[in-house]
């Protein structure tokens, strides 16, 4: 073998070497990836998904579980399940599909189907999110409220997993401002307006014929009238004769209390003569009375008192 083909030879054999080399390289970083199991998902939104690529992150409560695989529109997916009317109104759904790497682990077929059904009655959905400033999005997998968040009508049947999604927090808040200014679109502003002019007008007039200074000055004057009266009832309080005034009411009192039970004493011990005393009082009523009906029956004999016997003679 000459210098040449011995040349040729080396290039060959390093060639080779690094062709098989690359080979281990690829198989060593993607055999994982190659005999993983990935569950296929798609998804509908009916709302711009800008920021969103092929290759975006499929998170759950922020831990990734998969990628983005293809993004595309409902109208050219399922050209043939949509008729005019129907590609009008679901065609501008934005369909997205998803490889989840064992999405439910252990499950699959038509297990997995049913499991998947039960985790969407829960309230799983799928939402737009954003990674803080950079403008990149990603998807996110999460248990929403399902009366708030109800899945958007389809009338096809998927190809692949379905799971409903639901209005992104910027979409809400577009939607919220939206409305704010329809609502203000159809207010009238300029009688709103005109109202509240002619409010604060009424209130000006109030206050004005109010005389709020008169009445200041009238609520001044009482509230020194009452600082005088105040300060008089303290001066009153503090002169050393009323110092001792409670004192005196509390002797007073101690000494009517006494007196009390004397007289208490006094006529239990001496019943019986006052039962006498009375007694005899009502018998010299009884005469009394008695005198009084004669005198007014016989007034002569009251005062003159009973006749003398008529004479013998007479007789």
């Amino acid at each position: 073998m000459n210098q040449l083909n011995m040349s040729y030879f080396k290039v060959g054999i390093f060639v080779l070497a690094s062709f098989f080399a690359l080979i281990g390289f690829v198989i060593t970083f993607t055999a994982g990836a190659l005999f993983q199991r990935s569950i296929k998902l798609e998804t509908y939104f009916d709302e711009s998904v800008q920021g969103l690529d092929i290759g975006s992150p499929v998170k759950h409560r922020g831990v990734k579980v998969g990628s983005v695989e293809s993004i595309s529109f409902v109208q050219n997916e399922y050209p043939d399940k949509l008729d005019e009317e129907m590609s009008y109104r679901y065609g501008r759904y934005v369909i997205i599909k998803m490889s989840v790497p064992d999405f439910v682990q252990g499950v699959g077929g038509n297990e997995l189907k049913k499991t998947v059904e039960r985790m969407i009655h829960n309230g799983l959905r799928v939402r737009l999110a954003s990674q803080g400033l950079t403008g990149t999005a990603y998807l996110e997998l999460d248990y929403l409220n399902p009366e708030k968040n109800p899945p958007l009508d389809i009338k096809w049947e998927p190809k692949t997993n379905y799971i409903p999604s639901a209005p992104s927090t910027i979409s809400r808040f577009t939607a919220s401002v939206d409305k704010f200014f329809d609502s203000l679109d159809k207010a009238d502003v300029n009688k709103i307006l005109t109202s509240v002019n002619e409010l604060v007008n009424n209130l000006n007039k109030t206050v004005t014929d109010a005389k709020l200074g008169d009445i200041s000055k009238e609520a001044v004057g009482l509230l020194a009238e009452l600082r005088k009266t105040n300060a008089e009832v303290k001066n009153l309080i503090a002169q050393p004769e009323l110092q001792n005034t409670p004192k005196k009411i509390d002797q007073t009192i101690t000494q009517l209390q006494t007196t009390i039970k004397r007289l208490d004493t006094l006529l239990a011990s001496n019943q019986g003569d006052i039962s006498v005393s009375i007694e005899n009082l009502r018998i010299a009523s009884e005469d009394l009375r008695e005198v009084t009906a004669n005198a007014k029956k016989y007034p002569s004999q009251f005062l003159f008192g009973e006749a003398p016997n008529k004479s013998k003679i007479w007789k």
